[in-house]
């Protein structure tokens, strides 16, 4: 089944649009990452949730918008994404926090998460504008 949209030149602006909102969305949870990631295991203390949930859910929220809306730039975004979660990783003995290979696994189940359910917001996204598009 392929989708064609009636009149692709009207979504060709939202969808610059939205590309440069999921680049933007996803450098600014990069940025918030690091911050957490590298800062005093005091104030992270004081969440009270698991740290691999914590790693798991930051790393699936981070593909997501890509997943969504740059599907084709997947292809260097997830090294990128992994190579990220395991730098973080590395770099955290330097700021007083533990290394641990469980959470680079935490990281890279959250990465494989948020690709499937990014892809699978697309799929449905698509379907939906083309089905819209065939009711008019």
């Amino acid at each position: 089944m392929t989708f064609q949209v009636a009149r692709p030149e009207a979504y060709q602006p939202i969808s610059k649009l939205l590309k440069a909102l999921a680049a933007i969305v996803t450098l600014i949870l990069a940025v918030a990452i690091l911050y957490l990631a590298l800062s005093p295991p005091a104030l992270q203390a004081s969440v009270g949730v698991n740290d691999k949930i914590l790693h798991f859910t930051a790393f699936t929220a981070l593909i997501l918008p890509c997943a969504i809306f740059l599907a084709r730039s997947l292809v260097w975004i997830l090294p990128l994404s992994l190579l990220f979660g395991g730098a973080i990783e590395l770099l955290q003995p330097g700021f007083g926090r533990d290394a641990s290979w469980h959470d680079f696994q935490a990281d890279m189940l959250g990465v494989a998460a948020g690709t499937i359910l990014g892809l699978a917001f697309r799929f449905l996204i698509k379907r939906y504008v083309a089905t819209s598009n065939a009711t008019r």
